[in-house]
């Protein structure tokens, strides 16, 4: 199953592989765990421009004998969405953010400078 983010771009549900949790509302219920640095800085960035997370689709798997995570959340305005996606092997994953529908690394995007950022929200 995927989910539209905007008219031209669609990302693949987390919940396709949740065989240990699933949850979707409300971000605050969810605990991000290794994330969660990055989950207070972009709140942090985003309050900048009036805009917040408030919803995620989170799910939890197992993988091999570890379990893993991934979700995917949105903004208020849903401008913006985080998507953390693991794959089935171990080192595999994504962690982008979209804003407007365009593509960004999140660890590219949290450095960037104040400038660069109103650049991409104006």
């Amino acid at each position: 199953m995927y989910i539209q983010i905007t008219e031209n771009v669609k990302v693949k549900s987390p919940l396709d592989r949740s065989d240990l949790y699933s949850y979707e509302g409300p971000i605050e219920e969810v605990d991000f765990l290794q994330q969660k640095k990055n989950s207070d800085k972009i709140q942090e960035i985003l309050s900048e421009y009036d805009m917040k997370l408030v919803h995620v689709i989170f799910a939890k798997f197992s993988r091999d004998s570890v379990s893993s995570y991934h979700f995917l959340a949105r903004s208020d305005n849903s401008r913006v969405f985080w998507r953390k996606y693991e794959g089935e092997s171990m080192g595999s994953g994504q962690n982008y953010i979209y804003i407007d529908g365009k593509q960004y690394k999140l660890t590219s995007f949290l450095k960037m400078s104040k400038e660069e950022r109103d650049n991409i929200f104006f």
